[in-house]
């Protein structure tokens, strides 16, 4: 990669797919951020480094490729927005208002773990196994629409107080929270070190959730297909504020699928728009005439992913659904159908009021007044001491 950043462990980059849209056609674009740069002396062996990486800072550069260009070149790296600051061992979480969370890690060494390097012996290893010190207590979140320049920030954004190295981990909720647990830079359980096995988990709630309302999606189907008609949404008046017509025009339909989370990743994360028109009415109710998924079951494979709506950057809370037959196999596809046109409200607006959105919930949340942690009134075992 540009500049010999290594993102593999245990230089352990955070990297992500960056929304599969209509606006891009559904092509693939891969996100790199952070890592480490060292000689190939330096690695060592499976036994420990040969140096002291906790002396070495990790990279802040980030880089873009898309592998199979629209336009048919040759795939190329670009030169994205550079990280606040460097970090190694970050998790990159797909939230559902298009952006990219960034969390956990730490500024300087690897993963993994050792009792001693080939010049440092174990009695002077100064963070007993961790081959990282300075962690990034601070989360950044990363706008992929956002210009060039100004992708990045950590505004009104709180940090939490407990260091998540290697063996952390972090997941994206239904409500849109994420959920963040794990750090064990440790060769088995150790709860007296600087760096001690953490059992405690923590809840991060993005800055959406100082919204006095969210949206609340009505009718949201159980299954969705590759191609095929379309199916309608209905968001109810009384779950977004403002303009009809405004919150009509600033909707988007999500599919995330969170994956699996280990070693400061996301297997199998995803994230889509599905294409959709809309019909506004004058008593301030929305009808979304959503698409089926694209008829290409490689795009986002089949399996179960959450169901977002987010308008004005305010998500609902995800719907379970159900991609393809919910058979292992070949998946049946159909030709995209149309969508009817936009019809757009004469009048109308939507309220501040909560209701409930058919499914015994509120779409009214409580407020935060900026996005931060709290902490879980469980603590929870999330990640093994497997290397």
């Amino acid at each position: 990669m540009p500049g010999q950043i290594v993102r593999v462990y245990p230089a352990s980059g955070a990297n992500a797919m960056l929304p599969l849209t209509p606006v891009n056609n559904y092509t693939p674009t891969l996100l790199f951020c952070g890592g480490q740069h060292m000689d190939d002396y330096s690695w060592g062996n499976y036994s420990y480094p040969f140096v002291p990486t906790w002396n070495i800072s990790a990279s802040n550069d980030c880089q873009r490729i898309t592998p199979e260009p629209i336009d048919g070149s040759s795939p190329a790296y670009v030169q994205d927005d550079s990280l606040p600051i460097g970090r190694t061992m970050g998790q990159f979480i797909a939230l559902p208002d298009g952006t990219f969370l960034v969390i956990n890690g730490a500024q300087y060494g690897t993963a993994g773990y050792a009792q001693s390097t080939l010049t440092v012996p174990p009695e002077a290893m100064p963070f007993g196994e961790s081959l990282a010190t300075g962690p990034v207590l601070q989360p950044a979140i990363y706008n992929p629409e956002a210009p060039a320049g100004s992708r990045w920030s950590t505004a009104n954004l709180g940090s939490s107080t407990i260091p998540r190295l290697y063996h952390s981990s972090a997941l994206l909720l239904p409500d849109g929270s994420v959920l963040v647990a794990g750090s064990n830079p440790n060769i088995d359980m150790n709860l007296n070190t600087i760096y001690p096995t953490t059992y405690t988990a923590e809840y991060f709630y993005p800055p959406y959730f100082s919204a006095k309302t969210r949206p609340a999606p009505q009718n949201v189907p159980k299954t969705l297909s590759y191609g095929g008609n379309y199916f309608d949404i209905t968001i109810p008046s009384t779950s977004y504020s403002g303009s009809t017509n405004d919150a009509a025009d600033n909707t988007k339909i999500w599919l995330i699928r969170p994956g699996f989370t280990t070693h400061a990743m996301n297997m199998g994360q995803r994230m889509l728009q599905l294409n959709h028109t809309y019909t506004a009415y004058q008593n301030g109710t929305i009808t979304l005439h959503t698409a089926q998924l694209p008829p290409n079951p490689n795009v986002f494979q089949p399996g179960p992913a959450f169901l977002f709506v987010t308008i004005s950057g305010v998500p609902s809370n995800g719907t379970y659904v159900l991609v393809g037959n919910g058979q292992i196999g070949q998946q049946p596809t159909a030709p995209a159908g149309a969508l009817p046109p936009v019809i757009r409200s004469t009048s109308g607006s939507g309220s501040a009021n909560s209701t409930n959105d058919g499914n015994g919930q509120n779409s009214a949340r409580s407020t935060h007044a900026a996005a931060g942690f709290t902490f879980s009134l469980f603590a929870i075992v999330v990640t093994l001491a497997l290397s």
